[in-house]
């Protein structure tokens, strides 16, 4: 198997990220942020990054979120523009779904079918900026969207307050089994087109405090409910628990048994209501956790 090595361009003009907290170190703990933020920042090595094996990357059987199909498979190759995201404090230190534990200030990001774990790059296409991320986790589940990013990584892009960005993404090779995260830095455009792209200023992010907020709608979810929202089906029961676990604090979650016409599945259900109205409601507000367009289904 052909791997990338390393990236296709050595940055030149590079950020550390120099706000309140900590920084990842170079022996890949973590240390003290120096206060110096316009200290210069030795480039992310991707080499280093990358296993020499890919044996121990899960890739996982296809599943189906909110009515859509995904096939993970291995792709050396794989080099797409689409559409980003970011999720952070609603999953922050729950586990993801190679069991990792998620950290929304790390450099880290969600695929629905490539390898876990996997480094990668992503480059905002409106800005110019480029990251290195450990791709760890399952994800966004909407059509029209291509990679969620941590929090961090997409602070580093520039997209937060925009909330999506044109991105292209590629494949670098697999992450090791248990690697740390990428340093957070970003790779800056040499030479941006001035009308489109600028180079940023050395600013200091401050991150605010973690807060795992309570979904307005849980409180009205009850054991008796006869309408249930169907969040997603899956062939392996391993993935089907992996992906409750993630939504783990959206309120009541189970994984049942079924069938289909393709065979045996488990289906993926999150809360309970006394009526499809409610339901329907709380249908919208699990955007906030990567699901979208969930199904209303009656329960025995």
């Amino acid at each position: 198997m052909s791997l990338v090595a390393a990236c296709s361009s050595t940055p030149d003009q590079m950020r550390h990220y120099s706000g309140s907290g900590s920084a990842p170190s170079r022996s890949g703990g973590w240390a003290p942020a120096s206060s110096d933020s316009t200290r210069a920042a030795r480039p992310v090595d991707a080499r280093g990054l990358i296993a020499a094996s890919s044996e121990h990357q899960k890739i996982g059987r296809t599943y189906t979120v909110a009515g859509r199909t995904y096939r993970p498979q291995r792709d050396d190759n794989y080099d797409e523009t689409g559409i980003a995201s970011w999720y952070g404090p609603n999953f922050h230190g729950r586990p993801t779904a190679n069991g990792e534990v998620f950290d929304q200030h790390t450099m880290t990001a969600a695929h629905t079918t490539l390898p876990i774990p996997s480094i990668a790059e992503v480059t905002n296409l409106e800005n110019g900026r480029s990251v290195i991320v450990r791709i760890n986790d399952r994800g966004p589940f909407v059509a029209n969207r291509l990679i969620d990013l941590s929090r961090a990584a997409a602070t580093e892009l520039d997209y937060i307050g925009a909330g999506l960005a044109h991105v292209r993404v590629r494949y670098l090779g697999p992450a090791h089994e248990h690697g740390a995260p990428p340093e957070r830095v970003y790779q800056a455009d040499a030479s941006p087109t001035p009308a489109v792209r600028t180079q940023p200023a050395q600013l200091a992010v401050a991150e605010p405090a973690t807060i795992e907020p309570t979904p307005a709608w849980q409180p009205s979810s009850a054991p008796g409910g006869q309408f249930s929202l169907q969040v997603g089906a899956f062939s392996d029961p391993g993935n089907a628990q992996d992906f409750a676990r993630r939504l783990d604090g959206a309120g009541d979650v189970w994984v049942e048994p079924g069938a289909s016409q393709a065979g045996q599945v488990w289906r993926v259900f999150v809360g309970r209501w006394a009526d499809r109205n409610s339901a329907h409601a709380a249908r919208g507000t699990l955007a906030d956790w990567g699901v979208y367009d969930a199904r209303i289904v009656t329960t025995d």
